[in-house]
């Protein structure tokens, strides 16, 4: 981990991200044989440490990093922004460990690239000041906790203002809430899968909590579009 966390940091903040974005379009394969690995500090960190060839959890390391890196350095953040976290970073190396090596645990950990795309939007949003680092954690814990199909469920309360339970997966509603991205402005105590069956006629209406909306606010605009 080491390693990789001033691999990590020089990938970031260098102009090796535009190859990085050439790359997660073409695929893994793609990358492993090209020699523009090379040219990309943090995947040529994973390849020097392992040392018998690309496994499965060194190809998806690379994969879900490649993802993150894309999304970090789609141009949301200013330059003097990029710069002065930067600076930040490379003056305190406690600093950088606390932050990458947090993203690196995460992305290790990830399988679905979605979750990766997300966690760099979040990562941009804590760097250009948007939120703040105990937000940025609050946010990555939730995204790693959500399943693919909860993002559009969420994105619809969001954009909808909340959503009627009635007709709605309720174990996913539940997870939402869970989470602390969704609430049940009507529930007092239980579940909602309680509270349903209990009064049948009850209006169950779910509205997004300001974590949910930060959640929303701060994801990928892609991700939004096509969701």
């Amino acid at each position: 981990m080491s390693e990789l966390v001033p691999a990590l940091k020089n990938t970031l903040f260098s102009s090796t991200h535009g190859v990085v974005g050439e790359y997660v379009e073409l695929g893994i394969d793609a990358l492993l044989e090209s020699e523009a690995l090379k040219g990309i500090p943090v995947v040529n960190t994973i390849a020097a440490i392992c040392k018998t060839g690309y496994n499965l959890h060194e190809r998806n390391l690379i994969k879900q990093t490649l993802t993150f890196i894309s999304e970090f350095n789609s141009g949301s953040i200013p330059q003097e922004k990029l710069d002065e976290h930067r600076k930040k970073l490379d003056a305190d190396p406690k600093e950088a460990e606390k932050e990458l090596s947090r993203v690196l645990i995460i992305l290790g950990n990830q399988i679905d690239e979605i979750q990766s795309k997300v966690l760099g939007s979040f990562y941009a949003s804590y760097v250009k000041g948007a939120i703040s680092w105990k937000k940025f954690c609050e946010l990555t814990e939730a995204n790693r906790r959500m399943f693919i199909s909860d993002y559009a469920l969420l994105f619809e309360a969001a954009i909808k203002g909340g959503l009627k339970i009635r007709g709605r997966e309720l174990y996913q509603v539940d997870r939402l809430i869970s989470l602390g991205l969704l609430q049940n402005q009507n529930r007092l105590g239980g579940n909602v899968l309680m509270e349903i069956t209990d009064n049948p006629d009850k209006q169950n209406d779910v509205i997004v909590t300001s974590l949910g909306m930060t959640f929303y606010h701060n994801a990928p605009s892609t991700l939004k579009m096509y969701i």
